[in-house]
């Protein structure tokens, strides 16, 4: 077992695997409407993350070397990794240098044409899941056309991970962002297990509604959670994980930390920070140093089948 420099064994659920193709994708797309796409990104990484700076790596870099160096220095048994087309193949050259230390997410857009054919190749590939980008789409996670993807997501038994409410880019399209959508894909397909990223990053009181409505609907904890300033009233870290615990308990929440970009790395703060908020809320809301255990490693492994080295 590694035990972190919190002292627990830590699986990190959620973070993106950023490679230099990745950030000239991002640059090229940020640059589609005659704008400087690097001015573009580096202003809205700045006002809208926790991060002082963006730079474009250079060519040779090698981020799953760097992603083991963080991993080791904090103590991290596994990371969970959203990997998009382009980082594809680097991705399962990280994989197959460094065993057990990361689990795979397929970025899936339901409305190309390849979304089924990714899925499969994702489960062939011995991913751990596929991710929704809803909040980015023009149609709802209910509608017919993403229910082919649910079908094969079921026949390679992935989990779904879904990003609703705001995000990063300025493409979020907030009428499909609600969680509340998924509700009828996790009644037609009661044998999936859907995970709502960064507790519903911004729809908190929705993703509390699934909790009761729902048994196979879980949310993760991932990032800054920043999205709590855009609420009408307030709330804390420690708030949040107590109303969580309330409503869904221990079983159905999942530690990450959404880390991303270098030179930030692993964002231990956030490790941190949530402990801390968890360890606070103890023992009216957690039962046993188990209860703690299963929020940050057991219940990833529990949806995924992964396996840490």
């Amino acid at each position: 077992m590694v035990v972190s420099k919190i002292g627990i064994d830590v699986v990190d659920a959620h973070a993106h695997f950023m490679t230099y193709a990745t950030v000239k994708g991002f640059i090229e797309r940020a640059s589609q409407e005659g704008q400087d796409g690097f001015a573009k990104m580096q202003n809205r990484v700045q006002s809208h993350t926790d991060m002082k700076d963006f730079f474009i790596p250079d060519e040779n870099w090698d981020p799953a070397q760097m992603w083991i160096d963080e991993l080791d220095k904090y103590g991290v048994s596994a990371i969970g990794m959203m990997i998009g087309k382009e980082s594809w193949d680097e991705f399962n050259e990280a994989r197959k240098r460094f065993p057990g230390r990361f689990l795979g997410y397929a970025n899936i857009d339901p409305a190309a044409e390849d979304a089924v054919d990714l899925v499969k190749r994702a489960g062939k590939d011995g991913f751990q899941g596929i991710k929704l980008y809803p909040s980015s789409w023009k149609m709802p996670v209910y509608d017919e056309r993403v229910y082919p993807v649910y079908e094969e997501v079921r026949k390679q038994k992935l989990l779904v991970i879904a990003h609703f409410g705001i995000t990063i880019g300025t493409e979020a399209n907030l009428r499909f962002g609600n969680p509340l959508d998924i509700q009828k894909p996790a009644h037609d397909f009661p044998d999936l297990n859907f995970m709502i990223a960064h507790f519903g990053a911004g729809f908190f009181r929705e993703v509390l509604m699934l909790m009761y409505q729902t048994e196979n609907v879980y949310m993760d904890s991932s990032g800054s959670n920043s999205w709590m300033k855009f609420l009408p009233y307030d709330l804390t870290i420690t708030k949040i994980f107590e109303k969580a615990m309330k409503a869904g308990g221990p079983k159905r929440i999942v530690f990450g930390t959404d880390s991303s970009f270098f030179p930030r790395g692993f964002r231990y703060n956030i490790l941190e920070e949530q402990y801390n908020a968890v360890r606070s809320i103890c023992p009216q809301f957690c039962y046993s140093d188990d209860d703690i255990d299963m929020i940050f490693r057991k219940n990833i492994l529990d949806l995924t089948g992964f396996e840490p080295a």
